[in-house]
């Protein structure tokens, strides 16, 4: 006990030494005054001195700058956005001009040498070649079946001659033809009677019909196709007044495949090959002017056909290009 009353007695000395000490070293105001230093100005902004100009001294504090308004957008004009960027709007004068853009001139206008439209005649020349039956029977055997046939071919009493046609029409549309004719042909002596009779003299034959033929090409060399249709009659003679007459064949049929060469605007030539087939419905014996039975009474009608080998000549009048 004794012992911390000694200690405590001691810090209390210490602390009081101190408080003395303290005075001391305080000056007497009293005694010796000294006048309050005159209040400091403060630097005017961007003038304070041993700084560099437009740098602040290190004790103010300046606030960051500021970015510069921005000018407010035009009528019209949509300001930027910061998530969606749009272009602005074309120049008005601009839009409304057009993108040139290359287009090739037409093509020129076919140049045709053969017309339109005309009306259409010609002439072809050639060679008629006859076959086939002109009538004949069946041969039966004793249970009445058709063994054998007994044909007269028209070769019997015609043979191969010259023939010429006339054609006249209408040209439509350039490619087409369409035209009425008439063919003649010589016939030479047959094969069989040219003894009979005083001996045989040349036949002839007619042959009227309606066709149409189609060109390819009608202003150069195109392909050609023709089909007619139309009556046939046929006379074989013989030097004492002995006539064949073959008539009533009104469904005789010709078909025609060649060449359409074109010379000029006006003139064309045709080439051309021909098959026909058909059937006289009646034949008879004339004598001296006097007409006999119809020989197809007792016999049967047979098919007959022509060929032919052309060369035709045409004509485009008054033609319409």
């Amino acid at each position: 006990m004794a012992h911390t009353v000694a200690h405590l007695s001691a810090w209390i000395a210490v602390l009081a030494t101190g408080q003395v000490m303290a005075q001391a070293a305080q000056p007497d105001l009293t005694q010796n005054p000294t006048p309050a230093p005159e209040p400091v100005q403060a630097p005017e902004p961007g003038s304070a001195p041993g700084q560099p100009e437009g740098e602040p001294p290190p004790e103010y504090y300046v606030e960051p700058a500021s970015e510069p308004e921005s000018s407010p957008p035009e009528p019209g004009v949509k300001p930027p956005s910061v998530d969606t960027l749009e272009p602005a709007p074309a120049d008005p004068q601009t839009a409304r001009r057009p993108i040139p853009v290359y287009e090739p001139p037409p093509p020129p206008m076919a140049q045709h040498i053969s017309p339109r439209q005309s009306l259409w005649i010609g002439a072809k020349m050639g060679w008629f070649v006859p076959f086939g039956d002109l009538w004949g029977y069946c041969i039966n055997d004793a249970y009445m079946r058709c063994v054998q046939v007994d044909a007269r071919p028209w070769r019997h009493y015609a043979g191969p001659g010259p023939m010429v046609e006339l054609d006249v029409g209408a040209r439509l549309g350039r490619h087409y033809n369409i035209f009425a004719l008439w063919e003649r042909a010589v016939l030479g002596i047959g094969t069989a009677f040219e003894d009979d009779y005083g001996g045989q003299r040349k036949g002839d034959s007619d042959f009227w019909g309606a066709g149409v033929r189609v060109s390819s090409n009608p202003d150069e060399v195109g392909l050609l196709v023709e089909f007619a249709l139309g009556y046939r009659r046929a006379r074989a003679r013989w030097e004492d007044g002995v006539e064949l007459r073959l008539t009533e064949a009104p469904f005789e049929a010709r078909i025609g495949l060649g060449a359409d060469v074109r010379l000029s605007q006006n003139v064309s030539l045709s080439p051309l090959a021909t098959v026909g087939v058909g059937r006289f419905e009646k034949a008879q014996w004339v004598r001296a002017g006097r007409s006999g039975a119809d020989i197809l009474d007792s016999f049967d009608a047979f098919s007959h056909g022509w060929f032919t080998l052309q060369l035709g000549a045409h004509f485009d009048v008054a033609g319409v290009q």
